[in-house]
């Protein structure tokens, strides 16, 4: 649980990562080849830690629903926004990876579904080849 601690520890709320979300035009517009690997449904549980919006720790069980070697689609009760850092880690094989919020789509039951990302493409943190 250290690396849990540290990275809570050491992530900044209010800091965002990067600049535009790659594959995000300046205008908003997508850019329809931004994927480098093919998306696979999934039904993957995952552990999800951050900061909430007002900069308390949170840890959230959910799933992946949606995954390829650059990131995925989550579901999560927590309120996240665009940029913020997260530590995701697979229950399944229990590899952890930082990642960050690309965006926020549709609510559901309290749920919303959210797109995370990697900094750089990790093939093997959902268990298999992407």
């Amino acid at each position: 649980m250290s690396k849990i601690w540290k990275f809570l520890k050491e992530a900044d709320p209010h800091t965002l990562v990067g600049g535009p979300a790659e594959g995000v035009r300046e205008y908003g517009g997508r850019d329809p080849e931004r994927r480098r690997s093919s998306r696979l449904w999934v039904y993957l549980p995952v552990l999800v830690y951050g900061r909430t919006i007002e900069s308390d720790p949170f840890h959230e069980g959910t799933e992946a629903l949606r995954v390829n070697a650059g990131g995925g689609l989550i579901t999560l009760t927590t309120s996240v926004r665009c940029g913020q850092r997260l530590l995701l880690i697979n229950k399944v094989n229990q590899k952890e990876h930082e990642c960050h919020v690309v965006a926020e789509r549709s609510k559901y039951l309290e749920r919303t579904a959210v797109v995370i990302g990697f900094q750089e493409p990790v093939p093997d943190f959902w268990g298999g080849p992407l």
